[in-house]
């Protein structure tokens, strides 16, 4: 049995909340409200929506917004949690400046039982003419439907594959929601941009041109390819249309690690290879031998890559076919 929550109980509650700050600072600087977007996201638990709360906070320096964080209680509680919401800020003050900047909070809190509930919720709750972004952390929403009552309120929606343990499957149903029309995104693609950032540097300094390419081999780690070697062959494949590409499971110590962990890439005359080591690709071949230093890969730096991205994403929308 579920608890009525009242949208216009809780945007009151928020304007309760702007009245507190701007009393609270009104003698150093004032309160300066910022909003760009709707973002929701969702958590497992109490401690899961806590750690979400601290990266909303640096995400809301670049992307400030009404941030919702949809607490999606396991179901094996032994008493259903009733639907409840509660409202927060998060406030910084840029250097230099004596004025805090403040961005708002909802944290809401369902199950599978009520999560259609929760998304009939979201619709008022919303910022008008803003655009909504649904963040997906984790596989849960891989594998239970009762999330997909949510996807209809969103503009974006972003997932993250990287644990997904049926890789294939994952792109089938990130396609078919392309296919309803939904816009998606996978934070395990934008952890590529460091390969791929490697890769166009070194066709564009000459080092292999592209047309001369044959062969593209990617070695993998894990006992199938995950989304990442997928999204990576599928890109090769698209900016080396000459280029045989192959999937092969990697050997030695490191097979154990899943991911992509070497890319081979073959010409006529030599042999380059870019494989991952630590936090950083070592390049290797055809007169190069050097190591670049991939982009930080946490959920905070991945979701600001992102969110700069509310439109299509022409690049991802053909990789994933």
């Amino acid at each position: 049995m579920t608890t009525a929550i009242h949208p216009e109980k809780i945007l009151h509650d928020l304007s309760e909340l702007w009245d507190r700050l701007d009393q609270d600072q009104a003698g150093s600087g004032g309160v300066l409200r910022a909003c760009a977007m709707t973002l929701v996201v969702t958590a497992r638990d109490d401690l899961d929506a806590e750690n979400i709360r601290r990266t909303i906070g640096v995400l809301m320096h670049e992307h400030p917004s009404r941030a919702v964080v949809l607490k999606a209680q396991d179901d094996s509680a032994v008493e259903t949690p009733p639907l409840d919401a509660h409202v927060f800020a998060e406030c910084w003050k840029p250097f230099g400046s004596s004025q805090q900047i403040c961005a708002e909070g909802i944290e809401i809190q369902a199950d599978s039982t009520n999560l259609e509930e929760a998304a009939r919720l979201l619709v008022p709750l919303k910022v008008p003419d803003l655009p909504v972004v649904l963040w997906f952390r984790g596989q849960q929403v891989f594998q239970l439907r009762a999330f997909d009552a949510l996807f209809p309120v969103a503009d974006k929606i972003i997932f993250d594959s990287a644990t997904v343990p049926h890789a294939s499957s994952a792109l089938s149903f990130l396609r078919s929601l392309r296919a309803r029309g939904f816009r998606v995104a996978d934070l395990h693609w934008t952890r590529l941009t460091g390969w791929r950032e490697i890769l166009a540097h070194l066709c564009d300094d000459e080092a292999l041109p592209p047309t001369s390419i044959t062969e593209a081999r990617l070695s993998y780690g894990g006992s199938a390819p995950s989304t990442c070697a997928l999204y990576f062959a599928a890109w090769i494949a698209r900016a080396l249309p000459g280029a045989r590409v192959s999937l092969v499971p990697e050997a030695g110590e490191e097979a154990a690690e899943p991911g992509l962990r070497l890319v081979t890439l073959i010409n006529p005359t030599c042999e380059l290879s870019m494989r991952k080591v630590d936090s950083a690709i070592e390049v290797n071949g055809c007169g190069r031998h050097y190591r670049s230093l991939l982009p930080p890969a946490d959920e905070e730096s991945l979701m600001r890559e992102e969110l700069k991205i509310l439109g299509p994403d022409v690049v991802y929308d053909r990789v994933l076919g």
